[in-house]
């Protein structure tokens, strides 16, 4: 029974040091810095002084096949999706995206660090009046968000300026952003309004079968 007890004990003490050690980890600043152009993004990860790279994903070289294995493998079938997702654009609500964007930023406002914010988009479609609608929902957009983060963080490097070009078929953007904060505050956060961020998924995504060529 004694040593049941001990083994108990034990298992217990190692169960409330994992749980420690994860909430210490979980207490350590971490931030994401992304930068990005049209066409081209790159996104690290900083938790504390270590920083990895999380995209574009290097791509593993193969290695150098000996002299005796002259056969090719066999290549593997990837696997066809069942199903595709999509953006539901009907159910898109610039205003109601933009609220909840604005309350979790705001319950994120004395623990999320902005450094630095820079966006630059230049609008352009096929149709010059859909380039007109998309230039005045972002200009709408831009002047909800921008106030609303200036009067929230404090950031001293921050510029944010949309435009369109009626001339151009595509649009160009250019971004770099640099945050950070607690992980174990974010996620009080989203577990918070875990309901909220479950139905706005499930109505702006949708899930169809995939199509077979």
């Amino acid at each position: 029974m004694g040593v049941i007890l001990w083994i108990l004990a034990v298992l217990a003490g190692l169960a409330a040091l994992a749980l420690l050690l994860g909430l210490a980890l979980l207490c350590v600043r971490t931030g994401v810095e992304a930068v990005g152009a049209t066409g081209a993004v790159s996104v690290e990860a900083c938790w504390g002084l270590l920083r990895v790279p999380v995209w574009p994903r290097r791509r593993r070289r193969p290695s150098a096949a000996p002299r005796d294995e002259a056969k090719p493998k066999p290549k593997k079938r990837r696997k066809k999706p069942k199903y595709r997702y999509s953006l539901n654009r009907e159910e898109v609500d610039v205003r109601e995206l933009a609220s909840l964007a604005m309350t979790l930023l705001g319950e994120l406002a004395d623990k999320m660090r902005i450094s630095r914010l820079r966006v630059r988009v230049l609008i352009g479609t096929d149709d010059a009046a859909e380039t007109g609608m998309l230039l005045g929902t972002s200009a709408a957009l831009t002047g909800m968000l921008v106030p609303f983060l200036e009067n929230t963080f404090d950031m001293h490097d921050y510029h944010v300026d949309v435009d369109a070009d009626f001339e151009a078929d595509h649009t160009e953007w250019a971004f770099t952003v640099n945050c950070s904060l607690r992980p174990l505050q974010l996620l009080t956060v989203l577990l918070r309004h875990g309901r909220e961020l479950y139905r706005l998924y499930k109505r702006l995504i949708k899930k169809e079968e995939a199509i077979e060529p």
